[in-house]
């Protein structure tokens, strides 16, 4: 019986204090709530990385979205009979002969083989 009146009496206590001070509900609150509601480890965690990637390589590989740089060219009937003839970005030399350290420019070849082809 005496257990139970403590019980009560401490449940009495902690309405009446959070009653009186809402602040401390409130940082109890956030102490609890302070770790994320599911980690990369966890199942939930991961599905959502999962889902995040997925949408990011459907907004990429939408056709509204635009692009760095220029689009490979159709290498289609441009080996001269060789298969397979698939586009390649290859490094391109500068006619004006200026070396910039972070600047390479590259242009679009058609390969089959080891022979290349302008498209």
């Amino acid at each position: 019986m005496d257990r139970i009146l403590v019980h009560i009496n401490l449940f009495i206590l902690y309405i009446y204090i959070n009653s009186c001070h809402p602040s401390l509900l409130a940082q109890e609150k956030l102490q609890k709530s302070s770790s994320p509601p599911f980690t990369i480890e966890s199942k939930e965690g991961l599905m959502n990385i999962k889902a995040m990637l997925e949408a990011r390589k459907e907004a990429y590989d939408d056709k509204g979205v635009s692009k760095i740089g220029s689009s490979p060219p159709n290498c289609e009937n441009k080996c001269y009979g060789c298969v397979p003839c698939e586009a390649i970005q290859v490094p391109s030399k500068s006619h004006l002969g200026i070396q910039y350290a972070n600047y390479e420019p590259e242009s679009w070849k058609c390969k089959c083989g080891i022979s290349f082809y302008s498209p």
